[in-house]
């Protein structure tokens, strides 16, 4: 390699910087590497990598000037063996793969010709061109072999033609040698050599070919001229030129063919990944023992699973059923088989028309399963936003009104037209049936925003027609007990228990090995004055009277709510958010605990994790979740004997949520939330675990429960 290639090989002008060398060679070796990963050509990968090798003595060269180095090239393949590995095929491989190689190949290299930054890199190319064109000759010629021995394939001699017409390899000169620089690196003593004389056979070949084709030419033009009939029948055996129309028509069909064969196997690799998926979410399903929010994130998950299993299965088996199935696919096989025969019977414009006909009959396929694939996104879709109505009509008590019932009628004549096939005609059924759900849903959010806001201006005028009735009892009463408005009877049933002044552990001491989430303070000792708390949550039963009273509005009514549902009584009162709570309490003449003596009241002074101690929950002790046989609801307060606090507290765990009287953080609307509930799991009903809620919160999870005397400023927000 001499300077003048070194410095062509990195790309740069001799007389290039150290730096500029060293730059351009870490470059090029980053481009080859990628080239090198990219390329499918045997040949080009070879060429690339010796390329690659060389980049080494070219820095050397252009650094050093001192020493010679080539990069040796991978070889040792038979010629036969590399011509076929080439081209990416096996050994015997059809014409028509033969010539859609090299075609794809040709494309390939004229792309990275292109885009090739110096001329070494071009220069590699093009060799790797030579050698796809040497072995694409190698390997069309085996039919044409075959020919002599007496097989016809006379497409094969067409493809060869027309494929070697079409990507001819543009010839380069190689620059001239540098008679001063090869002298620079010769050997400086070279040994003499006796000269010999030169012969030239290949001139001496040429010149006889020359006059053989003058007197192969002179004798057909006799033939021609003194008997037509019998030069007609030699060139009967001559080799027909290459029709491109013919080729063109066969490529394109044996194209299409290849797409349709591989949207089958894709439909159907997607129909048993999405089964494989589902069974193995089954599987972690049925072994799985967590609860809580990991629990109900699986459950969604198996849920998006079966989704789209089902989609994929039913994707496949119309597909199968009305497309894969069909007469059209079936006579574009035919027409391809006969027009492959046609074309070996010479018969070219029979064979161009059936390749043709084959060629319609694959595109209107790809066509419809196009059709096939919008169609099922379109239903699933549609199923989505049926279902979101439902969930939505389900909560709120809504009725269906006209756009859920044209929903519903367009959803089943869309899948009337799926099941026979006609995927078009259902697309635009499935899309307005979509719509329809849409705008039942907007117009059910818009109910539920108006029943709200009817509900909020009820409440209001009730409070202020409760507050006018007491203000009007209290004028005409002066000397009545300031008691609230209920028998004593009722107000027993509350009973209130005494805490002690003193002092607490208040906050997290790293139970059972957990870290302590940062809405949860490290356990420290807290003072906290006496004070008195309820020993069970409020009931269904003594919230209805200050309902009665007109003190107190109406719980939500909604599923898992308890209010209006038979035989709760004894059950905590919930779906009451937090001023409804906090009313209740004022009007029985109590206030809602702060967090502090909450959290004293449930654990007491020693700071143990849940209410009975340290031991892990269950279902004796606790109504919560995650424990079998705790069921999926609230229970009757007081159900849990094992579970008090040491005061004597029952359900301070599980059950539900319990509002207080504290903010959650300084600066913001949201209260704090203390004690589980029936939805949670061991985590969230420890004693010193704390969630923050907007005041309006109404859910089936939250209740409450009252206390009176001395409170301490609760500054403790966090």
């Amino acid at each position: 390699m001499d300077f003048e290639r070194a410095f062509d090989t990195l790309g740069l002008a001799p007389g290039a910087s150290e730096q500029d060398i060293e730059s351009a060679y870490r470059r090029l070796c980053d481009d080859f590497d990628a080239r090198i990963g990219r390329v499918t050509s045997l040949a080009l990968r070879d060429r690339y990598a010796a390329a690659r090798a060389e980049l080494e003595g070219a820095r050397a060269i252009a650094v050093e000037a001192a020493r010679l180095h080539r990069a040796p090239r991978p070889n040792g393949e038979q010629p036969a063996a590399r011509a076929w590995a080439v081209l990416g095929l096996a050994a015997g491989a059809s014409p028509l793969e033969v010539a859609s190689a090299y075609v794809s190949l040709c494309e390939e290299l004229d792309r990275e010709l292109a885009a090739a930054p110096t001329e070494a890199l071009r220069k590699r190319c093009l060799e790797a061109r030579a050698e796809i064109d040497s072995a694409y000759q190698h390997c069309a010629a085996a039919p044409l072999s075959a020919e002599s021995a007496g097989a016809t394939n006379a497409a094969a001699g067409y493809e060869t033609q027309v494929a070697r017409a079409t990507f001819e390899a543009p010839v380069v000169e190689p620059p001239a040698p540098n008679p001063a620089l090869i002298r620079i690196l010769a050997d400086p003593d070279p040994p003499a050599r006796p000269r010999r004389s030169r012969r030239r056979p290949l001139r001496r070949l040429g010149a006889a070919a020359a006059l053989l084709l003058f007197a192969a030419g002179g004798t057909l033009g006799y033939v021609w001229w003194s008997d037509p009939e019998s030069l007609a029948f030699i060139t009967r055996y001559f080799p027909l030129p290459p029709d491109p129309e013919l080729v063109d028509a066969q490529t394109s069909a044996e194209y299409l063919r290849r797409r349709v064969a591989e949207e089958r196997r894709d439909i159907k690799h997607r129909s048993e990944e999405a089964d494989e998926r589902l069974a193995r979410l089954q599987t972690e399903a049925s072994g799985s023992d967590e609860a809580g929010e990991e629990h109900a994130r699986a459950d969604s998950a198996l849920e998006q699973a079966q989704a789209r299993s089902a989609l994929a299965k039913r994707l496949f088996e119309l597909t199968e059923r009305h497309i894969f199935s069909s007469s059209a696919l079936a006579e574009a096989f035919g027409h391809m088989e006969l027009a492959t025969e046609l074309a070996d019977a010479g018969a070219t414009d029979r064979a161009v028309a059936a390749y043709s006909e084959a060629r319609t009959n694959l595109e209107a396929t790809l066509a419809n399963l196009d059709e096939a694939e919008s169609a099922l996104g379109a239903r699933y879709e549609a199923v989505d936003a049926r279902d979101a109505w439902v969930a939505l009509a389900g909560s709120a008590g809504l009725e269906p009104g006209d756009a859920v019932l044209e929903g519903g009628q367009r959803l089943v004549a869309a899948d009337g037209q799926l099941e026979a096939g006609n995927f078009a005609a259902a697309i635009p059924e499935l899309r307005q049936a979509s719509q329809n759900f849409r705008t039942a849903i907007d117009e059910g959010r818009r109910e539920l925003a108006t029943r709200r806001a009817a509900f909020e201006a009820e409440r209001k005028t009730a409070r202020a027609r409760a507050e006018a009735e007491r203000l009007a009892r209290a004028a005409s009463e002066p000397d009545a007990e300031a008691l609230p408005p209920v028998s004593a009877k009722n107000r027993s049933d509350v009973k209130l228990v005494t805490i002690p002044a003193g002092s607490f552990v208040y906050g997290c001491n790293g139970e059972a090995g957990r870290e302590c989430p940062s809405s949860e303070v490290a356990a420290q000792r807290t003072e906290l004055g006496a004070f008195q708390i309820d020993r069970t949550e409020v009931r269904v039963s003594e919230y209805r009277h200050c309902v009665d009273e007109g003190a107190c509005a109406a719980p939500t009514v909604a599923r898992g709510c308890n209010w209006n549902a038979p035989g709760r009584g004894e059950h905590p009162v919930n779906c009451v958010d937090w001023e409804e709570a906090k009313t209740y309490c004022e009007w029985i003449g109590k206030r809602l605990p702060t967090e502090q003596e909450w959290e004293k009241a449930a654990r007491g002074t020693d700071g143990r994790i849940y209410p009975w101690g340290d031991d892990g929950p269950s279902c004796d002790v606790a109504v919560m979740n995650g424990a079998p046989g705790c069921g999926g609801g609230t229970a009757p307060v007081g159900s849990r004997d094992r579970g008090r606090s040491p005061y004597g507290l029952f359900d301070m765990a599980g059950n539900v949520f319990e509002w207080t009287g504290s903010l959650y953080a300084s600066g913001g609307e949201a209260r704090v939330l203390r004690g589980g509930s029936w939805k949670n799991d061991a985590t969230a009903i420890r004693s010193s675990h704390r969630e923050g809620a907007l005041p309006n919160l109404r859910d089936a999870s939250v209740g409450f429960r009252c206390a009176q005397g001395s409170i301490v400023a609760d500054t403790r927000a966090r």
